[in-house]
């Protein structure tokens, strides 16, 4: 190999290097701590199982999901443990999220959230996978619950 040829080749790696320990660092680092919305609002309970999900603390984070509905045969029972497992598979990644728009109709909610989701692709691959998702709520007694998305597809 010519001396110009290692040169290059060692540049672009030290510059691919040089990118993602940015990006590591912007999104490990960068997460400034956003003062904790209520807790009785659509967008303060989003807001807590992302944290709960980010420190591990699963169980707060599952106590945000209502409960499976046994009546409807189109939606699997999740238990805590089945729950639990999918989670622990998938929360590996590096990630930050965004609150966007809520929606809040009566007993129902809508809230919109964009997570970013770190994936180091090489020099030449995009780092970044950007997720939209928008969590679903209902009121259920004095608190709100998520109806779904209830589990992580957005961090595999």
């Amino acid at each position: 190999m010519k001396n110009s040829s290692r040169t290059l080749l060692s540049f672009g790696i030290a510059l691919g290097v040089l990118v993602i320990a940015t990006l590591v660092l912007a999104l490990t680092l960068g997460k400034g701590n956003a003062p904790l919305m209520s807790e009785n609002t659509p967008q303060g309970v989003i807001q807590r199982y992302l944290l709960a999900i980010q420190e591990k603390n699963y169980l707060a984070a599952y106590n945000y999901l209502a409960p499976s509905d046994p009546k409807n045969v189109n939606e699997p029972i999740r238990s805590y443990d089945m729950w639990l497992q999918q989670v622990q598979n998938s929360v590996n990644s590096t990630w930050k999220a965004n609150l966007g728009k809520v929606t809040i109709s009566g007993e129902t909610a809508n809230v919109d959230v964009s997570i970013e989701v770190l994936r180091p692709d090489g020099p030449f691959g995009n780092p970044v996978n950007a997720n939209n998702i928008t969590f679903f709520l209902k009121m259920v007694g004095a608190n709100w619950l998520i109806i779904s998305p209830a589990d992580l597809y957005w961090l595999y």
